[in-house]
């Protein structure tokens, strides 16, 4: 199983880095993609990261990933919705019915455009829900015709997963541990974490 983390200028640290480290701790192979133009990336709380590749080098190194993380932060969410490299990745992902998962602000600012949220249930940072026009474009009620806002901490809708915020980072990663390792793989996870309840 491979798994891409895009990283942009103004990431959420946490919700970036946590499922990099469960994923990694479950022996998933993980990269981290840079969607600016240097490995070195920093979050929204000028943590500097440096990324595994750029995001062209690592589809054309390891062809489509089993899924792809888009971390939420301002304006890190924005920046990897105006990489065109990333949205090509995610809607192949999307396409091809592979996991995409985003957290707090990315499942607007990013996937709205990208159709993404179509048809589905998912979840956001509180209130990021009321600007799907906002960040969808022109054509947003096309694109993104019969979502569903639950409001939830972390929604699972076939291969789309969303989580609302920064503190559901660790459920959010246990999810998709469980998602790429299964749950036996996840439970022990989760008790080695002292991960409270899972």
């Amino acid at each position: 199983m491979i798994v891409y983390v895009l990283l942009a200028e103004g990431f959420e640290e946490i919700e970036a880095l946590t499922p990099v480290d469960y994923l990694r701790r479950v022996g998933v192979e993980v990269y981290t993609l840079s969607c600016g133009d240097s490995l070195t990336v920093s979050g929204s709380h000028k943590i500097p990261v440096v990324a595994d590749m750029m995001v062209a080098d690592a589809v054309a190194k390891n062809g489509l990933p089993d899924g792809v993380v888009i971390p939420g932060g301002m304006p890190g969410a924005d920046n990897v919705a105006k990489c065109e490299a990333a949205c090509s990745l995610i809607s192949k992902v999307m396409a091809e019915g592979k996991v995409v998962a985003a957290l707090c602000a990315a499942p607007v600012v990013t996937l709205a455009k990208l159709a993404v949220l179509k048809e589905k249930r998912f979840t956001c940072y509180p209130s990021m829900e009321a600007q799907l026009e906002k960040w969808g474009g022109p054509q947003w009620q096309e694109l993104t015709a019969g979502s569903q806002y639950t409001g939830s901490r972390v929604e699972v809708d076939g291969n789309l997963l969303t989580a609302a915020g920064p503190g559901t980072a660790e459920e959010f990663a246990l999810v998709l541990a469980q998602t790429f390792a299964g749950k036996d793989a996840a439970d022990h996870l989760a008790s080695s974490a002292l991960f409270r309840s899972f």
